[in-house]
């Protein structure tokens, strides 16, 4: 198959907002051309299920127009509209944060799953491509059309069913990142509205300070209405790397095996084992081997298969050290890869334990941080492949080389209540602090508590978040579930 890249234009509305807004007296009246609606409880939760700040009101925008429209008469400055109240506005893609970032406490949540969904991908003559993505557009939507010209995007998160502007505006990572970056590092171009209402085409060369600060700003400066995506033709040999800890039987049970085999794998966790009270603890380790290229027929098909994924998977496991007995393979399409998750949600959706809460861990560690996580290692990324210019955070490396340690918890109602998870979420804080504070980790889709909590996090690069926070979104009106910046209401406020 021709190496042909692709690269992918997506109008895309993630709107992570928070305005303060002359607020209507009802949800059902109509600002200006756009409806607000009684509230649904989906707008109250999101995949954590550990926050739950219902709205007022919510909007389903049809096109990028309509946010444009709005959020540049709900952030008029003081004096110019009598307001009832300062409330936020957020938008809420696929619904997939963890701590209620996509909320509007008394507020307004922007639903934008109800904009065009449309992807189309266009070739040129000079044999590069782009797709042009409409802003309701979820990953594996984009997926599913560039499939059909024979490419993909290099850099995916595990789990599709987000929506492309979702993952932009914190990072996108997944096994793919320590080859090819996080998906924020994958962009040419975006059209956004800034949160003053301003409609804006920007790349790296084109407004380039307001194109870096919306990549991984946590919807703080911008409503995404497009992006361009560069995507490439299907990925040869290994471009995906992922692994996992094995703690006891529960976690034997429970891990992600992306297409689990029959594996006749009976660990020893007992502590006692080698009489100084350690427990064991078992690592698993997966790698993607990919094979496309063209074939006479379906028998010369199987041998070439058989022998190059062969030869692929013994040239990589042989730089590793583990249990021979135990390794296996499977052969799965391409797109059943990327979807590998969506097969584990359908299972414990159907058990009814896929909205549970989800207190979850992420975080950066640099390499020389690594012994003091005990080798917790999962998916390895090289810092050199993060644009240092973009919002995102990741530590400062010497060497170039981080870590990402995620906990990815699922919690059973029937046997853990609210203050268990509430314990698992104050662990994590305790483990967050003291990797950031002793190791130099840095969290990845987290909710600091505390405006000094980000200012900590963000470190040398606070005072450049603060400077493009005060050109794209003067009012401070962005970005209500982060708490980042508090937005102050004057006292000239008078109901409409």
């Amino acid at each position: 198959m021709e190496l042909t890249v692709l690269y992918l234009h997506a109008t895309v509305v993630a709107l992570l907002l928070c305005f303060s807004v002359h607020f209507i007296q009802s949800p059902s009246d109509v600002f200006g051309p756009v409806a607000l609606l009684d509230p649904t409880p989906s707008a109250a939760r999101d995949f954590g299920a550990v926050v739950s700040e219902p709205p007022i009101a919510v909007m389903r925008p049809g096109s990028a127009a309509d946010v444009a429209r709005l959020l540049g008469t709900l952030s008029s400055p003081p004096g110019t509209r009598r307001r009832a109240r300062a409330v936020a506005v957020a938008a809420r893609g696929a619904g997939h944060s963890l701590h209620g970032q996509a909320q509007a406490r008394g507020g307004i949540v922007v639903e934008t799953r109800g904009l065009p969904r449309a992807v189309d991908v266009v070739a040129d003559a000079g044999g590069e491509a782009y797709a042009d993505v409409g802003g309701g557009a979820l990953w594996v939507e984009v997926l599913e059309e560039c499939l059909k010209a024979g490419l993909a995007p290099r850099s995916w998160t595990d789990y599709l069913y987000l929506t492309v502007g979702g993952t932009l505006s914190n990072g996108g990572i997944s096994g793919q990142a320590f080859k090819h970056g996080p998906q924020i590092s994958n962009v040419l171009q975006l059209e956004v509205v800034t949160g003053t209402g301003e409609v804006v085409t920007c790349s790296p060369t084109q407004s380039p300070e307001l194109f870096f600060a919306v990549l991984g700003g946590l919807g703080h400066f911008e409503t995404f209405t497009g992006d361009q995506e560069l995507l490439v033709s299907m990925p040869e040999l290994v471009d995906y790397v992922e692994g996992f800890m094995v703690l006891n039987e529960h976690s034997l049970r429970s891990s992600s095996v992306a297409f689990p085999a029959e594996v006749n794998f009976a660990p020893d966790f007992a502590s006692d084992s080698d009489g100084v009270g350690k427990a064991k603890v078992y690592y698993c380790i997966e790698f993607a081997v990919h094979d496309f290229q063209q074939r006479d027929s379906d028998a010369a098909a199987a041998d070439h298969v058989s022998l190059s994924s062969q030869q692929v998977v013994e040239l990589v496991s042989g730089k590793l050290s583990y249990l021979r007995p135990h390794a296996y393979s499977v052969e799965v399409a391409y797109f059943d890869f990327l979807n590998r998750v969506r097969m584990e949600e359908e299972s414990l959706r159907s058990r009814g334990l896929w909205d549970v809460p989800h207190p979850w861990l992420n975080l950066f560690v640099p390499r020389h941080g690594v012994q003091g996580f005990k080798d917790l290692l999962m998916d390895t990324v090289t810092r050199g492949e993060w644009d240092g210019n973009t919002s995102a955070v990741v530590p400062a490396a010497p060497d170039g080389v981080m870590y990402i340690f995620s906990v990815l918890r699922s919690t059973d109602p029937a046997r853990c209540g609210g203050a268990c998870v509430e314990g698992i979420l104050e662990e994590h804080r305790r483990v967050a602090d003291e990797a950031c504070r002793r190791l130099g980790a840095k969290q990845y889709l987290a909710r600091q508590p505390s405006r000094a909590h980000w200012q900590d996090h963000f470190g040398p690069s606070w005072d450049r978040f603060v400077a493009r926070k005060a050109r794209f979104d003067p009012m401070h009106v962005l970005g209500p579930g982060q708490g980042i910046f508090t937005r102050t209401d004057d006292d000239d406020s008078a109901a409409i």
